[in-house]
């Protein structure tokens, strides 16, 4: 006895496997032709001019409302990021300082100022 069963996950694969080659053929002869080739063209061109109007806009709306475009916030990113780095390294810095062991200064003896008993400065007149 042969064991002729229907198996599901083979006829889907092989399906998806035709599927793709019928797909692969139409966009192969789609995408040879000069006019898909002109209109894809076309088609970016407008993308792009309108990404750059939309900009333009944009960033004439935040200067007209007084806030910061994204160039702008960007760099003053940049500029905090240094800021923070500098602090750091003076933070690191004095840390190193203070745990350094400083000289303790040496006592020096009191001077003397006491005249001794008997001797007793005189004048010149």
């Amino acid at each position: 006895m042969t064991n002729n069963a229907y198996d599901p996950i083979a006829a889907w694969q092989k399906m998806i496997q035709d599927w793709e080659g019928e797909i692969n053929a139409w966009s192969g002869k789609l995408t040879q032709s000069e006019q898909f080739s002109a209109v894809l063209g076309q088609a970016t061109k407008m993308i792009v001019v309108a990404q750059k109007t939309m900009s333009e806009q944009l960033e004439g709306l935040l200067q007209s409302l007084n806030l910061p475009s994204k160039t702008q916030v960007e760099a003053m990113t940049d500029r905090l990021d240094a800021i923070e780095d500098s602090i750091a390294q003076l933070r690191i810095a004095l840390e190193k300082l203070a745990n350094e062991e400083t000289p303790s200064p040496t006592k020096t003896e009191p001077r003397r100022t006491r005249v001794p008993a008997g001797k007793t400065k005189t004048r010149k007149a």
